[in-house]
């Protein structure tokens, strides 16, 4: 399968990558870092403590950990999202990591643990699987949540440098790892067999194949692992054409004994800030049994969010501006736009 996209391998001198990485930004949406710094046998390790949650956890289990709405912390079952909201609800389940120090690596704090404040009026504890508190599991859980913070200040001082910004630091100023966000790391599973339909031999190839609907992301970034043989992400890339779909390879590292490269998106947040310039391009999850696959699909995502209270004010670019043609943004905090993408999801 031939590679549609970009590489951007951030280990490489900043001059040399950031006008890269801000076509790959503005035309396609989509990219893989490479140079990212995470051991292979780190990601592998990962897939095992996801695949484990997922196929040897009861689900009586699982939904003792229901997801918040409110957090985005917990466990999202078979049917409970819909992200195309004009299709049937999508097939898989998940787990989303949340309230996580990226010094530390905790995660899924208490809200007062994550506030620093002892008289929070509302206070949520956001219990945890047994499983991810294993030592084992829950260190390699927060020692991938720490780096993958990392990459993505690097990411985003790149792309302060790629739009001229004079404060290169821009961005990254308001992605501080003590500083409560809207940060997740999230295990997904799409089954490979549908189970969720009734009458499913009446029903049309598309809907039986689509495993998560046509969306964009509500974020800044979204970074992703996804394993060799497990395809099924697929690009909208020619807005002209909605009905044309661009299929996302696994491709291989350059780095000797590194996973491999990250599949990266820019969101619906970074979008607005930039007012239209790095581009949050519809994505979807299609596979068939017997066609294009032959396992269920593991992946893994980190989605990355400004601090809560970053008020996503224009961007201070000549590029930007002049994209704007004069026009400004409602002003909102990142928490502001979160929110509003949760409730269309969970319809809370």
């Amino acid at each position: 399968m031939s590679n549609p996209l970009a590489v951007v391998d951030i280990s490489k001198p900043e001059q040399e990558i950031t006008q890269h990485l801000l076509d790959a930004a503005r035309n396609q949406g989509f990219l893989y870092i490479d140079g990212h710094g995470i051991p292979k046998t780190q990601v592998e390790k990962l897939f095992k403590i996801s695949e484990d949650f997922f196929t040897n956890t009861p689900e009586e289990e699982k939904l003792k950990y229901s997801i918040n709405p409110k957090t985005n912390i917990g466990y999202s079952h078979f049917k409970s999202e819909n992200l195309d909201l004009r299709k049937i609800k999508d097939f898989k389940e998940a787990y989303n990591f949340g309230y996580i120090d990226f010094e530390s690596g905790n995660f899924n704090q208490s809200k007062s643990q994550y506030y620093k404040d002892k008289n929070i009026f509302e206070e949520i504890t956001n219990p945890t699987p047994q499983l991810f508190q294993n030592p084992s599991n829950s260190n390699i859980l927060s020692d991938t949540m720490v780096r993958l913070h990392r990459v993505a200040r690097v990411i985003m001082r790149l792309i302060a440098a790629s739009l001229n910004i004079e404060n290169k630091n821009f961005f990254t100023e308001k992605l501080r790892p003590k500083e409560p966000n809207g940060s997740t790391l999230r295990l997904l599973h799409y089954p490979l067999i549908r189970t969720d339909l009734d009458g499913a031999d009446s029903l049309d190839e598309e809907t039986l194949s689509i495993r998560a609907g046509a969306h964009t992301d509500y974020g800044a970034l979204a970074m992703l692992f996804q394993k060799q043989g497990q395809q099924g992400l697929q690009l909208q890339l020619n807005g002209n054409n909605p009905a044309e779909w661009t299929n996302v390879p696994y491709i291989e590292t350059s780095h000797e004994g590194m996973a491999a490269p990250l599949v990266i998106n820019f969101g619906d947040l970074l979008n607005f800030w930039t007012q239209g310039i790095l581009k949050s391009t519809v994505h979807r999850v299609k596979f068939k049994a017997g066609e294009n696959r032959n396992s269920d699909r593991y992946s893994i995502v980190f989605f990355v969010h400004p601090e809560f209270d970053t008020l996503l004010e224009p961007v201070p670019s000549d590029i930007v501006k002049k994209a704007s043609n004069g026009k400004s943004i409602p002003q909102m905090t990142a928490l502001e736009h979160l929110q509003k993408r949760l409730k269309e999801t969970y319809n809370w």
